[in-house]
């Protein structure tokens, strides 16, 4: 049963989500060569454990991140190539806890959890905060393991006293809340996965409040539960899925959308690789949402992990492309349609695009460039001061409300880079239209042809796809013409009426190239919409659809077929 929880305070988390972080800084010195790999993984426990020993430059200005698993996990990963006294010094600061003053314990009654505490000391607690964690503890596990069926966390055989899970309450750097740990942690001896025990270490901190708090016992209990998969894999998809877990299990809560909005996230900033650390990671949470809505709900987001478990190397990203493959899709249109899926949050929120009602708390949702903001036509954009990173995205939205006819986008990216398009098309009744292309050849240059009668914005996305360092730098010349000029049929496509001209009540046939999102509209010569003869998912292959044209007039009609594969226009006689 949902457990009822009195608040006693609740800290604003929007402040976190904006600042800067330690565990942001020394990844970016990190990454410029600035610190060697003993200083980074050091710097990394220290600002978990113990701040004070941060050099300033890491801590002026900036605060600890609320999960310390980031960072420690970061470290963990570094064992194998720091220096030996480095490793030693880490795995004695990362194993379990010696609490400042005279060890208690409490067992939950659910058996599960054996919780450490100290009434003294800089660690001191008191006995109803201990138990306010057990609660948690205990919903989060109830919630997790039984409701949503991911694997119990390994035994840690018995390094706590017992094979409960082992919960330390404690002081912890500025502003963490908590953190999970597997160094020094047995895995399982029967199974040849990268599993591996853990314990939890929790704040004594009780002004925190009760709301975060109780997030933040389920999201360290999802790191237990990753690490009982595979403790291998990084930070970034760790943290998507733990902040997400905090809505799954205290959904009246809603406290993760603190981070979408304000600071580093996926709607305020789109073009950031997906993959990306903090404050990203917590702002992401809307990626293993996507994946859990597009598909079979939570249990998508935990085959992720499954796939991740299945191999004895760091699996991420095969792991969601197996995901995606297993569900008829790739990852490839799964980042398309994540773009997608976001545009319509925040103030742009209709109630038609997520189940999850809260989008619209994820205020102010999709963030545009300025010059990315098109309201007069012709226009000429590129990638602007920030471009797309691997795997992120801008929004180039169009007002065409004066623009009743086509536009053409024509795109030409950084040459011998990947991209893709998507075209999304919106009215103020919350009818909608998407396709996306992925954008092929060296030259990496694509024109669409976008009908506009009927819409009132047409938003074009400009996707990164190549894995790279360089910048992915793009053109675009976006033109407009009034009524349709002839008609185009791409050939790896087909679009052919059983007849031409053709009776109604006549059979279109199309085939399409690759698996994806479909439409075939009918345009009269003024460029306007008046049928849809498809709109949905298709397989690749041959289909046929009756275009019955019930109160059509006779007369010159286009076909416009769009799908992964490409666009094709026809055009047609209806007599």
């Amino acid at each position: 049963m949902r457990l009822t929880i009195i608040v006693f305070a609740v800290l604003a988390m929007a402040s976190l989500a904006s600042a800067d972080t330690y565990a942001g800084r020394i990844a970016l010195a990190r990454a410029d060569g600035d610190i060697t790999i003993d200083e980074a993984a050091l710097y990394y426990v220290y600002s978990v454990v113990d701040e004070s020993r941060l050099p300033g430059w890491v801590t002026e200005d900036a605060v600890a991140d609320p999960c310390g698993t980031p960072a420690i996990h970061e470290a963990e990963l570094m064992l194998d190539e720091v220096s030996a006294p480095v490793r030693e010094e880490i795995l004695g600061l990362l194993a379990r806890p010696t609490l400042s003053g005279p060890e208690q314990t409490y067992d939950t009654s659910d058996g599960n959890f054996k919780i450490h505490w100290t009434n003294s000391g800089a660690d001191a607690t008191n006995l109803a905060w201990v138990q306010f964690y057990g609660e948690g503890f205990m919903w989060s596990w109830e919630h997790e393991c039984g409701d949503m069926n991911w694997d119990e966390p390994p035994s840690d055989l018995g390094l706590g006293g017992d094979e409960r899970y082992d919960v330390y309450v404690m002081a912890l750097s500025g502003g963490t809340l908590g953190y999970t740990s597997s160094s020094g942690e047995p895995g399982d001896p029967t199974t040849p996965e990268n599993d591996s025990a853990s314990h939890i270490v929790m704040s004594n901190n009780e002004s925190w409040g009760q709301q975060t708090m109780s997030g933040t016992c389920s999201h360290e209990f999802q790191h237990a539960l990753q690490m009982g998969y595979d403790k291998t894999e990084p930070s970034w998809f760790m943290e998507n899925c733990a902040t997400w877990m905090e809505n799954e299990c205290w959904d009246d809560y809603n406290t993760y959308a603190d981070y979408l909005h304000t600071g580093d996230n996926c709607l305020r900033k789109p073009w950031y690789d997906i993959r990306s650390g903090p404050m990203y990671h917590y702002g992401a949470t809307p990626f293993p949402m996507y994946i859990q809505l597009s598909h079979m709900g939570q249990v998508s987001v935990r085959l992720v992990w499954e796939y991740c478990a299945s191999v004895t190397t760091p699996n991420m990203w095969g792991a969601l492309e197996s995901t995606a493959e297993y569900y008829g899709s790739t990852i490839e249109e799964w980042l398309a349609e994540y773009a997608y899926w976001r545009w319509f949050t925040g103030n742009r929120a209709d109630g038609e695009h997520y189940d999850y009602d809260e989008c619209s708390l994820w205020t102010p949702g999709a963030y545009i460039f300025g010059y990315h903001n098109i309201d007069e036509l012709p226009a000429s954009i590129d990638q602007g001061y920030y471009p797309p990173d691997t795997y992120g995205h801008h929004w180039v939205t169009v007002e065409v409300d004066n623009y009743q006819g086509w536009i053409t986008f024509d795109f030409d990216g950084r040459d011998n880079m990947s991209f893709q398009l998507g075209v999304i098309r919106t009215k103020d009744n919350g009818d909608d239209d998407y396709c996306w292309w992925p954008v092929t050849g060296a030259s990496q240059q694509m024109s669409l042809g976008v009908c506009t009668s009927g819409w009132d914005d047409v938003i074009f996305v400009v996707q990164g796809m190549t894995d790279t360092s360089f910048d992915l730098n793009y053109e675009a010349d976006i033109t407009y013409a009034t009524g349709v000029e002839g008609e185009e049929v791409d050939p790896a496509i087909d679009l052919v009426p059983e007849s031409n001209p053709m009776a109604a009540g006549g059979t279109i046939t199309m085939t399409i190239p690759e698996t994806g999102w479909t439409t075939l509209h009918v345009y009269d010569i003024t460029g306007r919409v008046v049928d849809t003869l498809h709109r949905g998912q298709l397989d690749a292959g041959t289909h046929s659809v009756v275009w019955e044209a019930d109160r059509i007039s006779p007369g010159t009609y286009f076909l416009q077929l769009n799908t992964r594969g490409g666009i094709a226009t026809r055009r047609l006689v209806l007599n």
